[in-house]
């Protein structure tokens, strides 16, 4: 510790538990279907595509799946602006909304989600649809955890704040300081309380831009960033915290605001069926934008598939 912005050995705990089952291909085959299950309950029909695994082809030692023609995420991201390129940053908002609604899914409503979903395991496919591979790693979390984290994402969506406190009021503060202790994290002697574990949860799970309280910023190499008061943090949610800022880098490689707490404090309501105030609930409306949202992906799919073959053609 101090040569890293992290006290990485609670991480390295809980990858050390997820490599023992890295390669057990039938306990894979059985994730890409739970998590396939999930999917197809979003409004407006599954955000991502996974692949169906063959049964009776697979072993614990080799996996049959179907193909998904496309490209490495890591791979078009090298080949276009994200930033410049309409069609490429259009594909990439798609892509953000896909991974955010997927994610949120999964974490709120099983529990059950994939863990390791960095740009080599997304494909951009010639459909203009997004696939999920690799469920090598996956991680359950507890119902307790569900719900607590749920409502987290209500706390922060749902602050209150001030032109003295942009952050948010004292009062809402310690409600995230509160949730923060319930769900086992601790910050090191001498952290601000409630400003120290309020700052953990926006760091993690709001908009990179917005202000942090207790002098806390934002950059995870910062000196000031909230993780280097951390003491202890759940092994149950590192890789939440894993996947909340892979979606968040993500968002910055876009260059857009985007709050994962507000995204997922609609979806910790409906599945979890949680009391919280000023948070909305997934209506027919939302549904029927959800539609049209994957209508939208469609309609951009033809201008993807001609990008990617003049790129493949070159």
């Amino acid at each position: 510790r101090g040569t890293t912005p992290v006290d990485y050995y609670i991480v390295f705990q809980e990858l050390e538990g997820q490599l023992a089952d890295e390669f057990d291909f039938v306990n894979e085959a059985a994730a890409m279907e739970r998590v396939s299950r999930t999917l197809t309950r979003c409004p407006g029909g599954a955000p991502l595509v996974v692949p169906k695994p063959v049964p009776a082809l697979s072993s614990r030692k080799v996996l049959v799946m179907d193909f998904l023609r496309g490209e490495p995420l890591s791979r078009v991201a090298a080949k276009f602006d994200l930033e410049k390129d309409p069609v490429a940053r259009a594909a990439g908002l798609a892509l953000l909304e896909g991974l955010t609604e997927a994610f949120g899914r999964c974490i709120f409503e099983t529990g059950f989600f994939h863990a390791d979903p960095h740009p080599g395991n997304l494909l951009v496919l010639d459909d203009g649809r997004i696939g999920l591979i690799d469920f090598g790693q996956v991680k359950q979390i507890s119902g307790k955890a569900r719900a607590t984290l749920g409502k987290v994402m209500c706390a922060l969506a749902t602050r209150r704040r001030s032109k003295d406190e942009p952050w948010g009021v004292d009062e809402d503060l310690r409600e995230l300081s509160r949730l923060g202790d319930e769900l086992g994290v601790k910050l090191a002697d001498g952290a601000p309380d409630p400003e120290g574990p309020a700052a953990v949860s926006m760091w993690l799970f709001d908009d990179a831009r917005e202000p942090l309280p207790g002098g806390y910023e934002q950059s995870e190499l910062s000196p000031r960033a909230p993780a280097q008061s951390l003491q202890s943090f759940p092994q149950d949610l590192v890789l939440v915290a894993r996947s909340s800022v892979l979606i968040k880098g993500l968002a910055a490689k876009l260059d857009v605001k985007w709050s994962l707490a507000s995204k997922w404090a609609t979806t910790a309501v409906d599945v979890l069926d949680l009391d919280a105030p000023g948070v909305p609930r997934t209506n027919r409306a939302r549904r029927l934008a959800a539609g049209a949202k994957k209508r939208c992906q469609r309609v951009l799919a033809p201008f993807v598939r001609r990008r990617l073959a003049r790129q493949r053609e070159a």
